[in-house]
């Protein structure tokens, strides 16, 4: 199957489990936002602080494009996690089970996340409270990626707020992304600070070139140390 047949047919799923007319929207929106925290928390704990803090021959690893794939991976099971618990808290998606999970694990691994392992791996965070997701992640991803350990503390408070904030903006929910943008504002102030996008709110697929926004830069991060 393509992958436009495939995220196609996952739009459709969503449309039928939600009673939505708007699944391959909230497909794309999510797809675009939450590449972009992946990609920015990836930076900020890798290419960051290496740039910043400098590089310690400890944490060299021995391959590098394989230390990468393993951080990502972890990356998107706690953001698939946090995803799906945000759109079960916020009521986007009636019922109690997993569904939304399994299927938006679909959408960000395709077929691959049809794996139950993977699946697994999503769920084992959905029983700790947000400070315990917060803190296996850091420490889970430390094992991985020894560097994210110098990383400013902040970027991982924000993080599930910003996934939280993708999710809201993907259905619809701007209301809602916005009293969650003032909590990440009451966490880092420098959040409004930007000349450029004055902290406001983007599209799911914009990126503050300025400050970083949705998940900010190295510099901006570091007013809150």
């Amino acid at each position: 199957m393509s992958s436009a047949s495939w995220f196609g047919e996952l739009a459709g799923e969503l449309n039928r489990h939600g009673n939505r007319q708007d699944g391959m929207r909230v497909a794309e929106c999510l797809t675009s936002g939450l590449n972009i925290l992946r990609d920015s928390l990836y930076a900020r704990a890798h290419q960051d602080v290496e740039t910043f803090v400098g590089k310690d021959s400890l944490f060299v690893p021995l391959s590098e494009i394989r230390t990468q794939q393993q951080a990502t991976e972890e990356i998107e099971v706690y953001v698939i996690a946090e995803s799906s618990l945000a759109a079960k808290r916020f009521a986007y998606m009636s019922g109690e089970d997993e569904w939304f999970l399994e299927w938006l694990a679909r959408l960000r691994w395709g077929q691959l996340g049809e794996d139950q392992a993977i699946a697994a791996r999503c769920r084992a965070y959905l029983s700790r409270s947000a400070e315990e997701r917060r803190r296996h992640f850091t420490k889970t991803l430390a094992q991985i990626l020894p560097e994210s350990g110098r990383a400013p503390l902040v970027v991982f408070r924000l993080m599930p707020l910003a996934v939280q904030i993708a999710t809201a903006c993907a259905f619809g929910d701007r209301k809602r992304a916005q009293l969650l943008r003032q909590q990440q504002t009451a966490i880092l102030p420098a959040v409004a600070d930007c000349r450029q996008c004055h902290g406001r709110l983007l599209e799911c697929d914009e990126q503050c070139r300025a400050c970083g926004n949705p998940l900010w830069k190295y510099n901006w991060l570091i007013a809150a140390d």
